[in-house]
């Protein structure tokens, strides 16, 4: 048996694994970050349901045109819950590291409209001043403390 009449023989089951494999690349390789290979998987597998039961015809353009069709109708009815899904709150800084509550001298001075940095463990930070301390200035030697951490950023305020 060759491998045209065997696809032939047994589309609604191949059609079925297809949209497997797909579900897997999209949930194992790509954590769900895309919508297409989630729509594509659920409609192929929809699709080889539909020619197993005989309500498509089991031929290679019914499966993908069934297959194409229900991707773009399971698309444009997810694409607003997803979208909505991946808009978390979103802070202003993190507020969750060992790091806050560091203290240390400046280096250099700075104000909100001039950063500084500061090398510590091996990382250089930026060093930007809290929002409540938009017009102070500090100088070289002045102490600060960290209140926010980011990625590469350290939000910091003066001690006074």
């Amino acid at each position: 048996m060759d491998v045209v009449s065997y696809l032939q023989d047994n589309l609604a089951e191949v059609t079925i694994i297809i949209g497997l494999i797909f579900l897997i690349v999209e949930i194992w390789v790509l954590g769900l970050s895309t919508i297409v290979l989630l729509a594509l998987g659920l409609s192929t597998i929809t699709t080889g349901v539909l020619v197993w039961v005989g309500i498509l015809p089991a031929t290679i353009v019914g499966v993908i045109s069934g297959s194409g069709i229900g991707a773009g109708v399971l698309t444009a009815a997810l694409w607003g819950p997803m979208k909505r899904m991946q808009k978390g709150e979103s802070r202003e800084f993190n507020i969750h590291s060992d790091l806050i509550g560091l203290v240390f001298e400046l280096e250099t001075a700075m104000d909100a409209h001039t950063p500084a940095t500061v090398k510590y463990s091996g990382v250089s930070w930026k060093l930007v001043l809290g929002p409540a301390f938009k017009d102070v200035q500090l100088e070289a030697g002045d102490s600060v403390k960290v209140i926010a951490v980011d990625v590469g950023k350290f939000t910091v305020e003066p001690i006074r």
